[in-house]
């Protein structure tokens, strides 16, 4: 199962809350509904914020698959199957990756006060071994300006690489979003799957992995029953869903939902309006998962985000 992998990507993709507004029945409804557009409003304003982040997913600049054996680090020369190029690694020859043949990697520095593990300098020519993500333990290797962290997937070894100058950052222009629509703030009963129940989720880069499933879903929009899988997503449910706009105004690999944690009745709240794009709308380097099968909506859900940036 891979549902480790969908929360580390749901937790460093979105701080945002996924909470809802409770009023009593003596509240107006005018105040009622300037609420939901100020909730809205701050949970945009938290989504941009979490988007700009200085090492966040616009400045991932490289997904490079490691190849057994030796693999360098420099601001010169031609990335190739064993090199790599970025011209903030902060010396010609930064250093030098090893993947061994029992999945170990390690990680030697060319010279002293260049690069840092877990914010501990690393001495010139001393290997330190990088953590993966397996076990939820994420070492960051910070290389010059760079940001690497040792990833696994689909049975391999690989290194995220983030560029807190990386021109995605700097040319981000915000994000296109549909107007707040209350009424596509829908509720919804959940339905638990049963314990140890798993999916096969396809990623953007064709591989296909089991991930959790938490449950079901269901819900009315305009008078017609719909569902959605849904996974575990730390204190709520997480969603990967499509409709009728993907690919057209909206992102064709689909969306991110964060829904809140169903009460003992199983009853919740799914606010398409905070329908979110994954990192794989904005960078060729990461790793996202495709709806799973049943989760496109037969529908327009002009609600949420939209592809592409704001004018």
């Amino acid at each position: 199962m891979r549902s480790s992998h969908l929360l580390i990507l749901i937790l460093l993709f979105t701080g945002v809350s996924c909470g809802t507004t409770e009023t009593n029945p003596g509240t107006s409804t005018t105040t009622a509904m300037a609420t939901l557009h100020e909730e809205h409003a701050e949970w945009i304003r938290d989504r941009d914020a979490e988007l700009r982040q200085p090492e966040g997913w616009l400045c991932l600049v490289g997904l490079v698959w490691l190849e057994p054996g030796e693999t360098t680090l420099g601001t010169t020369g031609t990335s190739n199957g064993n090199r790599i190029v970025l011209a903030n690694a902060g010396a010609k020859a930064a250093g030098r990756f090893i993947l061994r043949d029992d999945g170990e990697v390690t990680f030697t520095p060319s010279k002293n006060d260049l690069c840092r593990l877990d914010d501990v300098p690393l001495a010139a020519n001393e290997a330190v071994v990088l953590t993966d993500d397996r076990d939820g333990v994420l070492g960051v290797l910070r290389v010059g300006g760079l940001h690497i962290t040792h990833i696994h997937r689909q049975e391999r070894s690989a290194l995220r690489i983030r560029d807190r100058d990386a021109e995605t950052l700097r040319m981000f222009a915000g994000v296109q979003r549909h107007a707040f629509d209350p009424d596509r703030r829908i509720d919804a009963i959940f339905e638990p799957a049963a314990e140890g129940a798993t999916v096969d989720v396809t990623l953007v880069t064709e591989f296909v992995e089991p991930h959790q499933v938490a449950g079901t879903l269901r819900f009315k929009i305009d008078g017609v029953e719909h569902s959605l899988l849904a996974h575990p997503g730390g204190k709520g449910l997480f969603v990967v869903f499509a409709d009728e706009t993907s690919g057209v105004t909206s992102y064709g690999g689909g969306r991110f939902l964060i829904v809140e944690e169903p009460n003992a009745n199983g009853r919740t709240r799914i606010d398409f309006n905070r329908a979110f794009n994954p990192p794989c709308s904005f960078t060729a380097f990461a790793t996202c998962p495709l709806p799973p099968p049943g989760n496109r909506l037969p529908i327009a859900m002009k609600a949420g985000e939209k592809h592409g940036t704001s004018p």
